[in-house]
């Protein structure tokens, strides 16, 4: 199966394409790329340099892999229509993943016996994204949430947890602090889209419209009282 995968949610563009997956020789392509703005610039380019470099043309593709949230709500918008586009110009599948999943996902992550994966990234305003994964497996055992930084204890479920991302430290102290076990795992920042589009190979695209996971309203609002009136009206 060939797979396309993509991630703008977060202050890194990340893109995966697999030729081949699931069987011998299969390749795949994978590049992450840290930038806080030009996700809609660099995408279309970055698909194409990947795609390239493993011999594979747009029209080969079997599937595509996307995060739809959460995470910063231009970059969603971003990751979203460019799926949306895709998918109604070529009729391609696609199979969507919450952001906080397609980082669980990375091999990197190394949980123990009975330990869940607890990813949580910082969400500014004294918040986070945070969602709980079954370590073994790496299935969302509780769902994507926005929670204040003190209510973070509140995602453990009282297994031991290892706890990955950029609030990974606030997390785990929090969980420690009510009385539970967490350590931390360093390093495990963005989703890891070459593990997100192996798993894709294996899960059932999505039959509807593709919905972003915000979780929360945008930061930016339209100023009231600010708009001009229409001519004539």
């Amino acid at each position: 199966m060939n797979i396309l995968g993509f991630d703008t949610c977060f202050p890194a563009l990340t893109v995966a394409a697999g030729r081949g997956l699931g069987v011998q020789g299969g390749r795949v392509a994978l590049r992450c790329e840290p930038m806080t703005t030009g996700h809609a610039e660099r995408l279309i380019p970055l698909i194409s340099e990947l795609l390239d470099q493993i011999e594979l043309r747009i029209d080969e593709i079997d599937r595509i892999a996307i995060t739809a949230g959460p995470g910063s709500f231009t970059g969603t918008r971003i990751g979203i229509a460019a799926a949306r586009a895709l998918k109604l110009a070529r009729n391609i599948p696609v199979v969507s993943f919450s952001s906080l999943q397609a980082i669980a996902l990375s091999p990197v992550i190394t949980p123990l016996t009975g330990e869940d994966i607890a990813v949580a990234v910082d969400a500014h305003r004294g918040e986070a994204y945070v969602e709980l994964f079954e370590g073994a497996q790496r299935h969302s055992v509780k769902p994507p949430h926005a929670l204040s930084l003190d209510n973070l204890a509140s995602m453990a479920r009282g297994r031991p947890v290892v706890a990955v991302g950029t609030a990974a430290d606030t997390l785990a102290l929090a969980i420690d602090r009510a009385g539970g076990q967490a350590r931390v795992q360093p390093g495990v920042q963005f989703p890891d889209m070459a593990a997100a589009i192996a798993r894709a190979s294996k899960t059932e695209p999505v039959t509807g419209a593709i919905e972003p996971l915000y979780l929360r309203p945008p930061d930016a609002k339209p100023q009231e009282d600010k708009t001009l009136p229409r001519v004539g009206a």
